[in-house]
């Protein structure tokens, strides 16, 4: 190694930079902190309207099960910021859920008792609302901590 290579080394020239520097970091950061426009999120909303009526007449599948009650439980922790009202909306939602599942694994169809009828309409109404008025951030944080206590264990559960 001569000189100028020791040197080199030395002072880590010529090594190459290992990361990307994007220039619109900060831009896209801010695209993501904004409210959805008006109707951004209605394709999202007829989709989860879709699985509920399915469910609701007996004809949906676990798949649209998943699907709206994880967005329940998104719901959930962004109600948690706003309105404890709204929590215990969301929560009347849930555990509309919380019994169509016992009842599917009872072996019935997959379908709502009475009171399941008559909250999941408020819910469905909720999560439009907090859908509409969150931003693509606060739904990622709240995806992120729904699958947190998912997985870490905190289920609703029927009461026997």
């Amino acid at each position: 190694m001569n000189r100028a290579q020791r040197r080199a080394a030395q002072h880590k020239r010529g090594t190459r930079q290992m990361y990307h520097i994007d220039p619109m970091a900060g831009l896209r950061l801010l695209d993501h902190a904004r409210p959805y426009e008006p109707g951004e999120m209605l394709a999202e909303h007829v989709l989860t309207r879709a699985a509920f009526e399915r469910l609701r007449t007996g004809v949906g599948d676990e798949a649209d099960f998943d699907r709206v009650s994880m967005l329940l439980n998104i719901a959930l922790v962004r109600a948690e910021d706003i309105d404890a009202l709204l929590v215990e909306t969301i929560v009347r939602g849930q555990m509309a859920f919380v019994r169509c599942k016992d009842r599917y694994l009872r072996g019935l169809a997959m379908g709502f008792d009475a009171q399941g009828l008559q909250d999941m309409p408020a819910a469905l109404d909720a999560l439009e609302a907090i859908t509409d008025a969150s931003s693509p951030l606060q739904l990622k944080l709240a995806i992120s901590e729904a699958y947190r206590r998912i997985t870490g264990g905190e289920l609703l559960e029927v009461a026997n």
